[in-house]
């Protein structure tokens, strides 16, 4: 297996495929959780700090998987585990302890109930070691809130796709690991030489380390393509009052990284004063303050940070938790809220209510939390509600972004930016963001890479400063011993790629699937740089249809193993 798959997302796909039946419930005890680490993983090579998360997904009942850095990823390594896969339903409330070869499972039920940050220390109290790392879920997992996270290091989540409601399913609250044994690696004195290589390029003055992802909200303004009013706009009028400058001013205190990681793009920030004085929180990332700043049009950092200091301890996504409370916005100001208080954009208030009622299944709450296709249609909405397979696309407006749109029209798990990165590429220039043509051949290119870098398994933000095809090539052969190139790499991420494609073909996935909101193609934006943009059904037609051919599968979407079954 790891000769084809390599480790991290191909072990997680790999393991899902061979593992579940058709057709399970994703909140049964039949699903698995699986936490992956791969090759680099705790190794010397910048960024080996992530693992991913894999299921079956209660939010879209397609493949789910989601990532996390911080410090967990190398404790798995260093236990000696590739990957940890769970299995059944505990009988009661459970923890599970791994250290080394030694495993137990702990009675949990002082714990339920408890917020994240106040999990993790008890649970490393308890079990007597500060050393240990601890991955929980928070009362929105415990009620199977289908958008719940997994949250490890406080403020560091496995966010996308409702990991935390398959965790709170298997009632299991925490997962603490710690390990002592050495990383075998194949040539770590030549690693280490290429790593020293590398490091000596970076520049001093990166954006990322300044800003974090911050800096994508004045650029995405600039290109008229950051979500706004729940999706009807991709220009804000207020940017600046949740922008890097706002948080650099207002609540930064110093730059955080993960484990073995230079870039320190994360930014621990405190409010001082005012009515959320105290917060602190490890954020906000540009994607919580595309949902709460953007859609929901709440003009106020400080608000921001405090919402996603809820959310965190909640165990909530940002992104599905921000959307569907857009969506309920737009449903009062369009005048389909029948019941309940005023749900006003804008209103910092309405939000934070909101997001305690989602992760404690009460009030309108309730109707969010099993996802944006149930909250739609319980608010007649299905018409207005934007989302692909079920998931919520990230803060790019594909309207401007054309292969940022086919990224998200074919991405396994849904509306889903970071296995293709293509947003990156078409916001900087480097292609023409409002064309179409050789979008695919693009996209299929950027998703091969991307895979590998998610098996191998490190941060896909420094992909262009250490993992470009050569360097991966390079360390590759220096942790495992096996000499390697670019062309059979691409084949390992294809057969990755491939086989959650059949996965998902497997849980009923069509072509019909793989599409935008029809919103996208027949709403243009209204105003800014990218004033007149969608994408046409025949532009987007034509690019799944290169897509499709570029990987070998048919016009319907089925690689050959599918069609060769049927």
């Amino acid at each position: 297996m790891a000769e084809d798959y390599i480790g991290g997302k191909g072990f997680g796909v790999k393991m899902l495929f061979d593992e579940l039946p058709e057709g399970i419930d994703p909140l049964g005890p039949e699903n698995k959780l699986i936490f992956a680490v791969g090759p680099f993983t705790a190794t010397p090579i910048p960024t080996s700090s992530r693992y991913g998360v894999f299921f079956k997904s209660p939010l879209t009942g397609f493949l789910g998987e989601s990532y996390s850095g911080g410090s967990y990823a190398p404790e798995i390594k260093k236990a000696g585990y590739d990957a940890v896969m769970i299995q059944g339903r505990a009988q009661k409330p459970t923890y599970i302890h791994i250290r080394d070869d030694e495993v137990s499972f702990k009675d949990a039920a002082s714990l339920w109930g408890l917020d994240t940050h106040v999990t993790e220390d008890a649970v490393k109290q308890e079990i007597g070691s500060k050393k240990a790392k601890v991955a929980t879920i928070g009362p929105a997992g415990e009620r199977l809130v289908r958008f719940a996270c997994i949250c490890n290091d406080y403020w560091r989540q496995a966010g996308r796709c409702g990991g935390g409601a398959v965790m709170g399913s298997k009632n299991v609250k925490a997962i603490a690991i710690e390990g002592s044994k050495k990383i075998e690696m194949a040539d770590e004195e030549g690693l280490r030489a290429i790593v020293l290589d590398l490091l000596k390029k970076v520049p001093k003055d990166l954006p990322l380390t300044k800003n974090g992802t911050l800096g994508r909200v004045d650029q995405q303004n600039e290109l008229g393509t950051f979500p706004t009013r729940y999706w009807h706009e991709g220009v804000s009028d207020f940017y600046k009052e949740f922008n890097a400058s706002a948080m650099r001013e207002k609540i930064w205190v110093r730059n955080k990284g993960c484990f073995n990681c230079t870039l320190t793009c994360g930014k621990y920030c405190c409010i001082k004063d005012g009515e959320y004085a105290g917060t602190e929180v490890e954020g906000p990332e540009y994607e919580t303050i595309y949902t709460f700043g953007g859609l929901c049009m709440i003009p106020d950092i400080k608000a921001i940070a405090k919402i996603n200091d809820v959310c965190d301890r909640l165990g909530i996504d940002t992104m599905s938790g921000g959307n569907v409370i857009a969506l309920m916005m737009e449903a009062y100001e369009a005048g389909r809220l029948k019941d309940g208080p005023a749900v006003r954009y804008g209103s910092a208030k309405d939000a934070l209510r909101l997001v305690e009622e989602i992760a404690y299944r009460r009030g309108q709450g309730k109707i969010l939390s099993d996802g944006i296709r149930p909250a739609a249609k319980a608010l007649g909405m299905e018409d207005i509600a934007i989302h692909v397979k079920g998931l919520e696309p990230a803060g790019y407006d594909p309207r401007g972004l054309k292969g940022t749109g086919l990224g998200y029209a074919v991405a396994t798990r849904g509306g889903c930016h970071l296995r293709s990165v293509a947003y990156h590429y078409e916001s900087a220039g480097a292609v023409d963001r409002f064309a179409t043509d050789g979008k695919a051949e693009f996209l299929v290119m950027l998703e091969d890479r991307v895979a590998v870098i998610d098996s191998a398994i490190v941060c896909v933000f420094a992909r262009d400063l250490f993992f470009n095809w050569e360097e991966l090539c390079e360390m590759y052969e220096k942790v495992t011993g096996k000499k390697t190139t670019r062309e059979e790499l691409r084949m390992k991420s294809d057969r990755t790629i491939t086989t959650a494609r059949r996965f998902n073909i497997r849980e009923g996935l069509t072509r019909a699937d793989d599409i935008l909101p029809k919103r996208f193609m027949k709403e243009p934006l209204p105003r800014g740089p990218s004033k007149g943009s969608l994408i046409t059904e025949s532009e987007m037609n034509g690019m799944l249809n290169e897509y499709y051919a570029l990987r070998g599968w048919n016009r319907e979407g089925m690689p050959p193993e599918v069609r060769d079954a049927l």
